[in-house]
């Protein structure tokens, strides 16, 4: 699961949540994503895991692409 929690244009933190990568990315590529690109994220997680992310939602896709997201997978099947 991937969730976002980003701050809309008055502050409020919202989340958005993907029960994959791959629902992530499909999302992404079918331009079917109503959140801003320009809003900061504040938290990104993946299965649970909070990742070292500080900017913007544009740029989510872009950095997990460039993840090993393989050793969240890994750690889940433990």
């Amino acid at each position: 699961m991937i969730e976002i929690v980003y701050l809309d244009d008055t502050k409020q933190e919202k989340t958005i949540t993907y029960d994959s990568y791959a629902d992530f990315e499909r999302a992404q590529f079918a331009c079917l994503v109503a959140v801003a690109d320009y809003y900061k994220v504040t938290h990104l997680r993946y299965k649970g895991h909070e990742l070292d992310y500080h900017d913007n939602f544009g740029n989510v896709f872009f950095f997990l692409s460039k993840q090993d997201l393989n050793q969240y997978d890994e750690l889940e099947n433990r």
